[in-house]
């Protein structure tokens, strides 16, 4: 064998390993941007989107009536649907029918979600006795319970179409 032979087969060899290790590196890159607790990228871009839209919107006036009651939730008075929005099972609704609804990693929950930063028994949502409004209330998780990108320590009123963060999975109330 040459010498020039022995260099190519040194340095292609030598290449190829270095793009062995970067794919390796960008696969696990990418494994570990899937169980980050952030939203994903599209679901940030599209709430970007949504508040620019609504910085641009013509603000109505406020009648005195308006402003010493209640908030009023926007859309639905009545939500009957919690829609998973984001995360592994995207898409996925349970509806809202009066009993409690359990989140969290224990099979016994009514919602169960595979996530390594969600608690077995993680959060509830259920119909509020005094109100009578959905209300979510985080039982004592590790991570967290993100309500409208707050994080919640008591029981919280659920508004209609409010984003609530459980780990890597987005929901709210339709």
């Amino acid at each position: 064998m040459t010498e020039l032979t022995f260099a190519l087969l040194k340095y292609g060899f030598l290449i190829l390993l270095w793009v062995f290790i970067w794919l390796a590196v960008r696969s696990l890159h990418k494994d570990i941007e899937t169980f980050s607790p952030r939203p994903s990228r599209s679901r940030r871009r599209r709430e970007r989107e949504m508040h620019k839209e609504k910085a641009e919107a013509p603000q109505a006036p406020v009648s005195r009536a308006t402003s010493s009651s209640a908030p009023v939730a926007s859309g639905n008075v009545n939500p009957t649907l919690l829609v998973i929005i984001d995360g592994p099972l995207a898409g996925s609704s349970v509806p809202l029918t009066g009993a409690e609804i359990g989140l969290g990693r224990a099979a016994s929950n009514t919602v169960v979600l595979d996530d390594e930063f969600v608690s077995s028994h993680h959060a509830r949502v259920y119909r509020d006795p005094s109100s009578g409004q959905w209300a979510i209330e985080d039982l004592n998780s590790t991570n967290g319970t993100v309500v409208n990108q707050q994080r919640i320590s008591q029981p919280t009123i659920l508004p209609t179409r409010v984003p609530v963060r459980i780990g890597a999975t987005t929901f709210e109330l339709r």
